[in-house]
């Protein structure tokens, strides 16, 4: 009984293996092509008050502030940066060259920000929407989300836009644990329960991103990953201890040894 326990624990995989090395090339192409600070010296971003010195209190001034603590971690000037509102219920249908805004109905999944380039005045400029503000959790997700935007469409002059890629990037900058919190948040009322979230990874997804993240610094037991949510942070230990035994696996693809 106990040679089959064993035996079954050994062979858990994260995710599958496309998958897995999507996640690895992609993460080793970030570190490759944003080289400072190194890696092992990137600020990890908690919800704590000494990351975010922040009162909360859903106002629009919160998001400024979000984006000044954010875009500098970036390595991005924020007077360069306009962020605009929209308002709950609304969704966007890309029309070419510019941006629509619909109404939505119930069904149809909301969209927490959107990236639209350099405008005239050659800022980047980016729109939130409203329902985030009252969520810290979210609008720090949503905010790093659309800054990565502009590191990779923007600074590195990315052709094609890549949304995984994209919240990725948001774990490289240090700020993962808000999008993964953020991509799967609980929520009960008198009559039912559920959960729902922002970003485009899934948790197991996102497990797997911050435990790369994690092997690539050196980190077995990483202090950060305690402000996971506990689905997140069971799922990311999983992926690590899968990496720490299979060591020689990890960024190691077809036809290639690095």
């Amino acid at each position: 009984m106990f040679k089959n326990f064993f035996k079954s624990k050994k062979n858990y995989e994260p995710l599958n293996y496309e998958q897995r090395k999507y996640f690895e090339n992609n993460i080793l192409c970030l570190n490759n092509d944003f080289t400072e600070p190194s890696l092992d010296k990137r600020k990890i971003f908690t919800p704590t008050e000494s990351d975010f010195p922040i009162e909360w209190n859903g106002s629009k001034e919160n998001a400024f502030e979000v984006l000044k603590i954010v875009s500098e971690n970036m390595q991005l000037n924020p007077s360069k940066i306009k962020i605009d509102f929209y308002e709950e219920g609304l969704t966007e249908l890309n029309a070419g060259s510019s941006v629509i805004f619909l109404e939505n109905d119930n069904e149809n999944t909301l969209t927490s920000g959107l990236y639209y380039g350099k405008n005239k005045n050659d800022k980047y400029e980016i729109s939130l929407n409203t329902h985030i503000l009252n969520n810290p959790t979210s609008l720090i997700a949503t905010m790093a989300h659309e800054l990565c935007h502009i590191k990779l469409l923007g600074e590195k002059n990315m052709e094609e836009n890549d949304e995984y890629l994209t919240d990725l990037a948001t774990v490289f900058f240090g700020f993962g644990v808000f999008s993964a919190n953020a991509s799967f948040q609980f929520f009960q009322q008198y009559d039912r329960w559920g959960y729902n979230g922002v970003g485009y990874l899934k948790y197991d997804e996102w497990a797997y991103s911050l435990a790369l993240f994690a092997f690539l610094r050196y980190e077995d037991n990483p202090k950060w990953a305690n402000f996971l949510n506990p689905a997140i942070k069971k799922e990311f230990k999983r992926s690590l201890e899968y990496m720490l035994e299979n060591e020689s696996e990890i960024f190691k693809f077809e036809n290639e040894t690095i």
